[in-house]
């Protein structure tokens, strides 16, 4: 049976603490660093490292490349050109439009309600 948590000897292979009184006070020095292999059994050849060039290896490097730009680069494209029009009518909204004439159109439950105002003539008669 393997030691365990709630067994008495779980703690058996942590090293122990290598203190140092300094200065009035307990300081802990930190043991040397552990290679990959001696923490994990993880050997230093067995960690994968694939740089963007390796892909030629793998297939045709060039048709990844275009899908990458299809995928990412174009729907980019579509959506602010969809979205950039959508604000500039947003904004242009808010602008004071000096107009002549004004309708105003109410829908009712039966009928349509047209109200036509526009200015009187008497300025430009002078």
């Amino acid at each position: 049976m393997q030691p365990g948590f709630h067994q008495p000897t779980w703690g058996a292979n942590i090293p122990k603490m290598q203190t140092v009184k300094e200065r009035g006070q307990k300081w802990v020095k930190p043991h040397g660093k552990l290679s990959l292999e001696e923490c994990y059994g993880v050997q230093q050849a067995d960690i994968p490292f694939h740089p963007r060039s390796r892909l030629n290896i793998w297939g045709n490097y060039r048709l990844i490349l275009k899908a990458e730009f299809l995928f990412f680069y174009i729907p980019t494209v579509i959506v602010a050109g969809i979205v950039i029009p959508c604000f500039v009518t947003i904004y242009t909204l808010e602008e004071c439009v000096y107009t002549t004439m004004t309708v105003k159109v109410v829908g009712r439950q039966w009928y349509w309600v047209y109200e036509v105002e526009s200015p009187t003539d008497d300025c430009d008669e002078e």
